[in-house]
């Protein structure tokens, strides 16, 4: 909402309120009628998706600044995911309505709208690529990278410390993978001394040797490169 004029920003302030959730709490499920987009401004949320046969595709953690609910707010149709609190976590809730009001009497608030919108869209075709055409081992690098990202984001450690709740299973749910695929992968990635294991915690030893991992099956297109640079954390970006 940077670019948003301070008008619409304070009607949008005006209708929104801050929720607090407890771990495992859920905000919505797949499938739920959903008219709110959530900020979120402490803590993690997770980005899921389970079928009766117990599979799960893990597609992202929310962090601050991230977001979800713009289809459902925009498009009318049922929410994608179910999103559940990872440990304590605290949310900005904006109704549907504020937002549309926002996007209609405001052409700016809209133009950001879609640009997010096409950030988004650029992100996707970057996971359908990922799973289509990249193998277990570049995909991992790429999730690790991005975790690594927003849990570290000044970086300026030589060791970047992956959050401890993120397990395996996480990991294998997010690369589409069986878990040992991922064990497999992650053990080959240690002994080359580019990560270890602390405890339970994953361990980033060399950054700029995972990044490299990261681009063996294809050069890195922008949208990755920019998802994998460390960023400071106020500038930590929007769902991207």
């Amino acid at each position: 909402m940077s670019g948003w004029p301070q008008e619409a920003v304070d009607e949008i302030c005006a209708d929104a309120e801050i929720k607090i959730y407890g771990d495992g709490e859920r905000l919505c499920s797949a499938g739920d009628a959903v008219d709110a987009i959530w900020i979120v401004i402490e803590g993690s949320f997770l980005l899921s998706k389970s079928w009766q046969n117990g599979r799960r595709f893990l597609y992202s953690f929310l962090r601050p600044g991230q977001s979800t609910g713009v289809l459902p707010v925009f498009d009318g149709l049922p929410a994608v995911y179910d999103v559940t609190a990872r440990g304590h976590a605290a949310a900005i809730v904006i109704p549907g309505n504020a937002m549309r009001s926002a996007a209609s009497h405001h052409p700016e608030a809209a133009l950001q709208i879609i640009s997010f919108l096409c950030r988004r869209t650029r992100t996707d075709y970057e996971a359908i690529e990922l799973h289509a055409m990249n193998s277990v081992r570049c995909r991992i690098a790429k999730t690790i990278l991005w975790i690594a990202r927003g849990h570290n984001p000044a970086m300026t450690s030589q060791e970047i410390v992956i959050d401890p709740r993120i397990s395996q299973e996480d990991l294998a749910d997010v690369v589409c993978a069986a878990r040992q695929s991922v064990n497999r992968e992650l053990r080959g990635l240690m002994r080359e001394g580019i990560l270890k294991q602390r405890y339970r915690t994953l361990v980033i030893l060399d950054h700029a040797r995972l990044v490299r991992v990261a681009g063996e099956d294809e050069a890195l297109s922008p949208v990755a490169q920019s998802r994998l640079v460390p960023v400071e954390d106020h500038l930590y970006p929007t769902t991207d």
